[in-house]
C-alpha cells in the first residue's frame, strides 16, 4: 500500500500543516482529502479515491468541486447513475462549464455501454444539450454519430441519417434530406420504392427522371404479386413488397398490383438507400 495512505483517516489530518494561528479546521481536512482522491484518481485507484472524497464532502458540502470529483471518481467506476446525481449537485451549488463537459462526458459513456437503446438515446440527447459551447469542437462529432447509431437500432432511417449528416457538418445535405422527407409527406403521386438493386446494377442507373417499366411476375413463386424493375431491358429492381424494404407513404407491389400503371418515373433516391419513383 502506498505510505502516503494511512491504516485510518487521523494519518491524513497529520499530514495538513498546522496553521499558526489555530488547529487544521475542517475546510482544510476537505482540501487534503480532495487533493489525494484526485491524486489516486488519476493513478486508477478509484474505490480509494471514493472513500477520501466522501469524507471531504463530510467535511465541506457546499464546495461544487468536490462533487464534480466525486462524480468523476464514481463515472470511473462505471456507476453512471450515482455519478449523474452528484454532477448534478455540483451544478446545483454552481453552474461551470467544467462541470457540465464532465457531465456530458459521461452521459456519452454510459449511453454508449447501454444494451436499451431507447434510454441511450434519452442520455445521448441530453449529453448534447448539456455541453458546453466552449469544448463544441472537441465532441460535437463523436455525439452525433453514437446518436445516429442508436437511431439505426431503433430503427429510425430518417433521425438517423440527420444525426450523422450533422456530425459531418454537411448542412446542405441536411436541407436536401429535409426537402425530400417533405415531398413524401405531401405528394399526391402513387408513389414506389424500387428495392433489390444491390442484386443488379446498384444506385447507379437510377437517376432522376428517368423512366423504367414495371412488368408484373404473377407466375413468381416467391411472391405473386411481385412487379420487376427493367431499365432498356435489364432487370435494376423490383417494387418493395414487404416490411423489410418498405418505408412510410409508398405504395407496395400488393397495393398496385391491379392497377394500369406500367410504367413509373423516379423522382430521388431516399437515403442513399431507397429509389422513389412515381406511377405514370
Amino acid at each position: 500500500m502506498d505510505k502516503r495512505y494511512g491504516e485510518s483517516l487521523d494519518d491524513w489530518a497529520k499530514q495538513t500543516p498546522k496553521s499558526p494561528k489555530k488547529d487544521l479546521n475542517q475546510t482544510s481536512v476537505a482540501d487534503v482529502m480532495y487533493t489525494e482522491a484526485s491524486r489516486l484518481n488519476s493513478e486508477k485507484r478509484y474505490k480509494e479515491a471514493l472513500t477520501l472524497i466522501n469524507v471531504a464532502i463530510e467535511h465541506n458540502e457546499t464546495d461544487f468541486e468536490y462533487y464534480t470529483k466525486k462524480g468523476t471518481v464514481l463515472e470511473n467506476l462505471n456507476r453512471f447513475s450515482e455519478s449523474y446525481e452528484c454532477y448534478m449537485k455540483a451544478l446545483e451549488l454552481e453552474e461551470n462549464d467544467n462541470t457540465k463537459e464532465q457531465l456530458a462526458r459521461m452521459l456519452y459513456k454510459w449511453a454508449n455501454s447501454l444494451n436499451d437503446k431507447a434510454k441511450a438515446l434519452e442520455l445521448i440527447e441530453e449529453a448534447i444539450l448539456i455541453l458546453p459551447e466552449s469544448c463544441r469542437d472537441t465532441y460535437h462529432e463523436r455525439f452525433w454519430y453514437l446518436k445516429g447509431s442508436i437511431l439505426d437500432c431503433l430503427s429510425r432511417p430518417i433521425d438517423s441519417r440527420r444525426s450523422y449528416l450533422i456530425a459531418e457538418g454537411m448542412t446542405d445535405e441536411i436541407k436536401e434530406l429535409d426537402r425530400q422527407v417533405e415531398f413524401l409527406k405531401t405528394s399526391k403521386d402513387t408513389l414506389i420504392n424500387i428495392t433489390g438493386t444491390r442484386f443488379y446494377f446498384g444506385l447507379e442507373p437510377f437517376k432522376r427522371g428517368m423512366v423504367v417499366n414495371l412488368i408484373r411476375e404473377t407466375d413468381n413463386e416467391h411472391d405473386p404479386d411481385a412487379i420487376r424493375v427493367e431499365f432498356e431491358g435489364e432487370t435494376v429492381g423490383y417494387v418493395a413488397n414487404n416490411d423489410y424494404t418498405l418505408i412510410e407513404n409508398v405504395k407496395s407491389a400488393s397495393e398496385i398490383r391491379k392497377m394500369e400503371n406500367d410504367k413509373a418515373e423516379v423522382v430521388l433516391v431516399y437515403l442513399d438507400e431507397y429509389v422513389i419513383a412515381k406511377l405514370i
